[in-house]
């Protein structure tokens, strides 16, 4: 995947967690960088909305042992954790 790629999916994940995740916290205050567990951003079930979105918009399965607050940290590390697991897929 190209860095456009990883800039749209970026984009993307960032418009759905601002627009669509319903998280009480001002969507300026959510950037790609955006610390979403200190801020508050992802609990459990939005954590578990934000995984099925990645399932069926990217076809991605985010496996038990990937679901650390290391990977989803920030929507840089979700987005690096996405390309991770397709590019895995596409080689098996």
């Amino acid at each position: 995947m190209t860095d456009l790629d990883r800039t749209a999916l970026l984009d993307q994940l960032l418009r759905y967690v601002r627009e669509d995740l319903a998280t009480g916290v001002p969507s300026d205050l959510i950037t790609a960088g955006s610390p979403l567990l200190e801020l508050g951003v992802l609990d459990s079930v939005r954590t578990a909305r934000l995984l099925a979105h990645i399932r069926t918009t990217y076809g991605v399965r985010v496996p038990p042992v990937h679901m650390t607050g290391e990977h989803f940290r920030t929507l840089e590390t979700i987005t690096d954790l996405v390309l991770l697991l397709r590019s895995q897929t596409a080689s098996l």
